[in-house]
């Protein structure tokens, strides 16, 4: 029996299939992951929010306003569940929703089923880089479930009255949170200059910018978002925190839509407002302020320009009706059966479950930036609060992997000062200067990545793959010329730790 779809149907299967497929098969960066699911594991043990830094050695003791709670506490409950193939499925079934979402916002604005479609598989190529599973993917699919708010507000008022609330999870998932009242202005303002009735927009955006204190923080949050922004070392050190640039891929395709958008809402300039404009404007200038900001751009972008391809202005069409309003009955065919199929079962194949198991990663290839072998290794060799020296992109993973050892740096940025990132640097050229960071700061055990220089004399190797090589600290020479090795760090004769 074969299924017949309409191409508006099989439209929606694309623009929802394609971007679960692509989700399922890229592997999930542990960078900004790992330490999250510990974090979160850990509010849910104790009922209480982490206040300072428990997990480093170089800022042991800081103070940590860990505005991102939320979404730890959802991430460690996906983990306990289903571990990170459930995870995996979580990040998917994310991005889906944020694919939907921005598709039923273009409908709401008016455009056809085809060019909504058409518009979110545009987002979702453009925000692809941002959509790691981390608390700012759980933000983008609340800024797109606003923006779908935002578009039906009058077609749907009592959905739209529901805004607040959505805030509210907001600000208590992610630091981006900051961008709720600009969306909810603009709902304002374009009733204004439409002049529609704007009294229930005017509520809802004061209501909903009072939200963003329903946190444990209060306005304590909003000065967190500002610190991120304005940290020096941050912007200095962080890539996604720097400048956008036309010279790289995704400079490229930023800009290159920025082009394309520009040209469509002036081409259809008739059917947008004037906080259209500005609304555009604004997220272009956020994407172009820093490689952060396109996460938030390709969905802003949506909002208006389907708004500006509307067959209807004013009134979104159904799907399938003209803009006389007049249903027209569209026959499926069983080709587009056959694709939708083929769609769905290619995101079948794609589900973690067939991969390889892994004892720490759960299945072969779905984390990024978590040597599994080396952090078996490591829980073998290291003591509860050894000082250990891991990269920096390795942090995360390490510190959830082998939670009982102390480490240099993490993904926190915001917690470090210069001086750390001065070290890090030093000991990532290895020799004499690595060698007398390593002694001021204490280190016992080093993690290098396979291409790291090792430190001047005083090492040894206790393990090594193709990921890299454990190094212990050795005391000096024993007796008989031997080197003498901590009494807590077994050697097999080999190499590998005992």
């Amino acid at each position: 029996m074969s299924v017949r779809l309409t191409f508006d149907r099989l439209w929606i299967v694309i623009a929802l299939a394609l971007p679960a497929f692509v989700a399922l098969v890229v592997p999930l960066p542990a960078v900004d992951l790992a330490y999250q699911v510990r974090t979160g594991d850990l509010i849910l043990a104790t009922g209480a929010i982490p206040s300072v830094d428990t997990y480093t050695f170089t800022v042991a003791g800081q103070p940590w306003t860990d505005q991102q709670w939320l979404a730890q506490a959802l991430l460690a409950l996906g983990f306990r569940a289903g571990g990170w193939e459930l995870l995996a499925l979580l990040r998917a079934g994310l991005v889906v929703g944020i694919s939907g979402l921005l598709l039923a916002a273009g409908i709401l604005r008016g455009a056809s089923v085809r060019t909504s479609s058409i518009l979110a598989l545009l987002a979702f190529l453009l925000a692809a880089p941002a959509l790691a599973l981390r608390p700012q993917v759980f933000a983008i699919a609340v800024f797109a479930g606003l923006i779908a708010l935002v578009a039906g507000r009058h077609r749907y008022p009592r959905a739209f009255l529901a805004a607040p609330l959505l805030v509210v999870a907001w600000a208590n998932l992610h630091g981006s949170f900051v961008l709720a009242p600009v969306l909810l202005g603009y709902g304002l303002l374009d009733d204004v200059a439409r002049d529609r009735p704007w009294r229930r927009s005017l509520a809802v955006l004061v209501v909903g910018t009072a939200a963003t204190l329903v946190n444990p923080f209060g306005p304590g949050a909003w000065a967190y978002a500002a610190g991120i922004g304005a940290n020096p070392v941050i912007a200095g050190r962080v890539s996604e925190w720097q400048r956008t640039l036309p010279f790289t891929v995704p400079g490229a395709l930023f800009y290159g839509s920025a082009v394309l958008a520009g040209l469509v809402a002036w081409r259809s300039r008739r059917r947008l407002a004037w906080p259209d404009a500005l609304f555009l404007v604004a997220m272009l200038g956020l994407g172009a302020w820093a490689v952060r900001g396109l996460a938030w751009w390709p969905a802003g972008a949506v909002l208006v320009i389907a708004g500006a391809l509307a067959r209807s202005p004013g009134e979104a069409p159904r799907v399938g009706a003209p803009e006389g309003g007049a249903r027209v009955v569209r026959r499926g065919t069983p080709l587009n059966g056959v694709v939708a199929t083929l769609l769905l079962a290619l995101v079948v194949v794609a589900l973690p479950w067939w991969r390889p198991s892994d004892p720490l990663t759960g299945r072969q290839g779905l984390l990024g930036y978590a040597p599994s072998g080396l952090a078996q290794a490591l829980r073998k060799v290291a003591a509860p609060g050894m000082r250990v020296f891991v990269p920096q992109t390795w942090g995360s993973w390490f510190e959830w992997a082998v939670p009982d050892a102390r480490y240099f740096v993490d993904a926190r940025f915001e917690l470090f000062p210069e001086d750390v990132w001065t070290d890090l640097d030093a000991i990532g050229v290895g020799g004499a200067a690595a060698a007398d960071v390593l002694a001021a700061r204490m280190v016992s055990l080093l993690v290098l990545p396979t291409g790291w220089a090792a430190p001047a004399g005083g090492w040894t190797t206790l393990y090594a793959d193709d990921a890299g090589s454990i190094l212990a600290r050795v005391t000096g020479l024993a007796p008989g010329g031997r080197w003498h090795v901590p009494h807590h760090v077994p050697v097999n004769r080999g190499g590998a730790p005992a």
